[in-house]
């Protein structure tokens, strides 16, 4: 079994305490592991929604990355912030960099968290724990594949669409993955795209959709123009996927 938890999102689910914020986070739980996939935008609402999901920041793994954008990459310090021990983070080569880190991107480590993060490149498919892995850079992303009694491809901004993941996906592992879950970019995009993006998820056999973030409320809209209510569901802060 495995499951994805959204930690961070626009949306958050009705009559909680959580917190719908602009950025994406995602927690992955699989043969006893937890990996946090993207970490938001802000410190403080990251750790707020943790708070209130009972996640223990001790209790994460590893930390994934997925891309530069400040929505997916720049609350990690809230998070390192609380944590006592060091934690394995794979990242695009050079993202926390003191070179390339919070005066140019505004994603940087500060000094003080900086040895809390095992920094490791994401040069190629990696096994970050086993039954999740993280794809190379695609389109400047990297998406993860969780495997439970299902397998899920998860995105966190889908830039150019499903397409490029999709394709990666069947190029490594010689199938098609149903479920898909996070955003593809479609906030501000014309209904065109939308249904570009539909016949792309529908030839990659990708029928089981739970999207949020970047997709936008009209993304969804559109999207479900073409798959119906039913196969296109919402997934806030405070929604978990079994797998």
């Amino acid at each position: 079994m495995a499951s994805i938890l959204s930690v961070y999102d626009e949306g958050s689910v009705v009559d909680t305490q959580l917190i719908g914020a602009k950025g994406f986070s995602v927690l992955v739980e699989a043969d006893g592991k937890r990996v946090l996939f993207d970490t938001g935008l802000r410190d403080r609402y990251l750790m707020h929604n943790m708070e209130h999901l009972e996640i223990d920041p001790e209790s994460i793994d590893a930390v994934v990355i997925s891309q530069a954008c400040p929505d997916n990459c720049r609350a990690i310090n809230g998070l390192l912030e609380a944590r006592t021990s060091p934690v394995d983070v794979y990242a695009p080569a050079g993202l926390y960099s003191k070179k390339s880190g919070f005066m140019s991107f505004q994603v940087g480590l500060s000094d003080e968290n900086r040895p809390k993060a095992t920094l490791h490149d994401i040069d190629g498919w990696l096994e970050v724990v086993p039954g999740v892995l993280v794809s190379p850079q695609i389109d400047g992303e990297s998406f993860l594949v969780v495997r439970g009694k299902q397998t899920a491809v998860v995105s966190g901004r889908g830039v150019n669409g499903p397409g490029p993941q999709l394709s990666a996906f069947r190029s490594k592992f010689g199938f098609d993955v149903k479920t898909y879950v996070g955003a593809v970019l479609l906030e501000k995009r014309k209904k065109t795209v939308a249904e570009q993006y539909a016949l792309e998820f529908e030839s990659y056999g990708c029928t089981d959709l739970h999207l949020n973030h970047c997709t936008g409320r009209d993304g969804m809209t559109n999207l479900r123009a073409h798959f119906g209510l039913k196969g296109v569901d919402d997934f806030y802060a405070g929604m978990m996927l079994e797998l």
